[in-house]
């Protein structure tokens, strides 16, 4: 009966998630979006190429129709993408504070869960906690600084 249904209506077409996704391994980050989908990122950024990770606490850009105004947080890594930095932002929930994936400790030397932990505390006071904004890196490469026309703000941490 399946078969006879499935050769009527055919499969069911597989979907393609519009969450990002975010691994870690020896070679790099992995990260698939909808850019690396449509091939204007590459699939992996090699760790040579890695040039900060930390935590963002923001605003959200746009309010909660019902909720209003709120805070959230995400994980970023900054990349140089073509010669320029480019900051690239993922889902918070992807791990916790307390499990860090290891690779970060060992990839990232001088890696500073101390300044992490600073950015968290903001995070778990709250969605409305708007004083809280701010961004932690935990790792810069030594050599990397920010163009002063692209510079994030960083005046409230």
């Amino acid at each position: 009966m399946l078969q006879w249904l499935t050769r009527i209506f055919g499969r069911k077409p597989k979907t393609v998630s519009t969450r990002d996704e975010v691994h870690f391994s020896e070679e790099g980050i992995y990260y698939l979006s909808w850019m690396s989908r449509s091939q204007q990122w590459p699939t992996l950024w090699p760790w040579p190429v890695v040039l900060e990770f930390g935590l963002s606490f923001h605003q959200a850009i746009y309010p909660d129709p019902w909720f209003g105004n709120y805070m959230e947080a995400e994980w970023f890594f900054t990349v140089d993408h073509d010669g320029n930095p480019q900051r690239i932002f993922f889902d918070v929930d992807y791990f916790s504070i307390d499990e860090l994936p290891v690779i970060l400790n060992e990839k990232l030397s001088g890696f500073d869960k101390a300044a992490l932990k600073e950015g968290w505390k903001e995070y778990r006071a709250g969605l409305r906690n708007f004083k809280g904004e701010g961004q932690w890196p935990a790792w810069r490469n030594k050599d990397f600084v920010w163009p002063e026309y692209l510079a994030p703000d960083t005046s409230e941490t």
